[in-house]
């Protein structure tokens, strides 16, 4: 099973790539913000980046290490959208100023705060659960004969 996944994956990536570069050029045609930005703040480079060598580990690695790049891959293609974005959540190219921002979108400060104290306990539980399934579900499953 894990060959012919690999087979598959194989195959993908070039279509992955196609799209990966014709998704960043159009966005950076599209949207003007994004060249402010990684222009402002260039250490934001390090997500377009992460993206890249994402995308490499997933063609020439296996097991844990492809998974792994496939993380990657995915993170560094939200935080470059998030960190190209910034501070918008939902710009308007033409009216700017009816752009949804961090801070006219943002919850009231209490909203926030009852967030943060529910936020830490279940990232806790979450946390517990992942762990416990893990433990018992861990290893490969290999193909049976019936």
């Amino acid at each position: 099973m894990e060959q012919r996944a690999r087979r598959v994956a194989n195959g993908v990536w070039w279509a992955l790539l196609v799209l990966v570069m014709a998704i960043t050029l159009c966005s950076f045609r599209l949207q003007p913000h994004l060249k402010e930005s990684f222009a402002a703040r260039p250490w934001g480079y390090l997500f377009p980046l992460g993206t890249i060598a994402g995308l490499i580990g997933i063609r020439f690695l296996t097991g844990l290490q492809a998974f792994l790049s496939s993380c990657l891959f995915l993170f560094g293609m939200l935080t470059s959208v998030a960190f190209g974005l910034y501070p918008y959540v939902l710009p308007s190219n033409g009216v700017p100023a009816l752009s949804l921002s961090i801070h006219n979108a943002a919850a009231p400060r209490y909203g926030l705060e009852v967030g943060l104290m529910w936020f830490i306990p279940g990232t806790l539980l979450a946390a517990g659960y992942f762990i416990y399934t893990y433990r018992h579900s861990s290893g490969k499953v290999g193909a049976t004969k019936n």
